[in-house]
């Protein structure tokens, strides 16, 4: 399902209780790399070293193994909601035969006797590298992002701030989510942007917090939401 809104001048001033940058009506929307969905695999990794060094534990490299294997299917896939509802329906006939024809216990114990090891230095290293990468996205995000105003929207890049200016009349744009897993993780989805004055859309990856942008964009450029099902 999609949501499509049209933009239309403001029919009201909006409410001080919005989350917006102070002194100026405006929705500030970024747009990040897929490499913010390993956040899981960033926090475990932390975690686990924490246990290994004191200690270790029989499985903890199994589970990390688990959490990350787990991340590259998000990236790797776009799980919409027909392939997650096919994917359940897989697992529930998987889970049933196995517990009828008895074979499910040799996948626990295949998982049981997959003892990974990794050291505290390894998943350190990790954290480390994944804190390295999501610095430099901060940073990054900071120089390069989207700003609605109430007559316009303005792309703004680099260090220098490099701008580009979208008029908000006959604006329309549209959100998705079309990954449910990246939903469960961050909220995330995408806005795309379409004008008369723009050859192709405009497309906004991996907004996080989709659904919260959304309503604030909505509600600052003055218009009611249409849902189209």
């Amino acid at each position: 399902m999609s949501e499509e809104t049209p933009a239309a001048a403001p029919t009201q001033k909006p409410s001080a209780a919005d989350d917006r940058p102070s002194g100026a009506d405006r929705i500030i929307v970024r747009a990040y790399p897929k490499i913010i969905f390993f956040w899981m695999t960033w926090i475990v990794s932390l975690i686990a070293g924490i246990i290994e060094s004191s200690g270790g534990g029989e499985h903890l490299g199994t589970i990390w193994m688990a959490f990350f294997a787990f991340n590259l299917l998000v990236i790797g896939f776009d799980f919409s909601e027909v392939i997650s509802v096919m994917m359940l329906a897989v697992i529930g006939v998987v889970v049933f035969a196995g517990l009828y024809f008895g074979w499910l216990p040799f996948i626990g114990n295949f998982f049981s006797d997959l003892k990974l090891a990794m050291s505290s230095a390894f998943y350190y290293t990790m954290f480390g590298l994944f804190t390295i990468i999501y610095t430099i996205v901060f940073i990054q995000t900071r120089f390069d992002y989207w700003e609605f105003r109430n007559n316009e929207v303005i792309h703004r890049r680099g260090v220098f701030a490099d701008i580009r200016r979208y008029s908000t009349e006959d604006l329309r744009w549209f959100k998705e989510v079309p990954d449910v897993l990246e939903r469960v993780l961050c909220g995330a989805g995408r806005m795309i942007l379409t004008t008369p004055r723009e050859p192709t859309p405009i497309v906004i990856q991996h907004v996080l917090g989709i659904n919260r942008i959304d309503e604030k964009v909505a509600d600052i450029l003055g218009v009611k939401r249409v849902v189209l099902k």
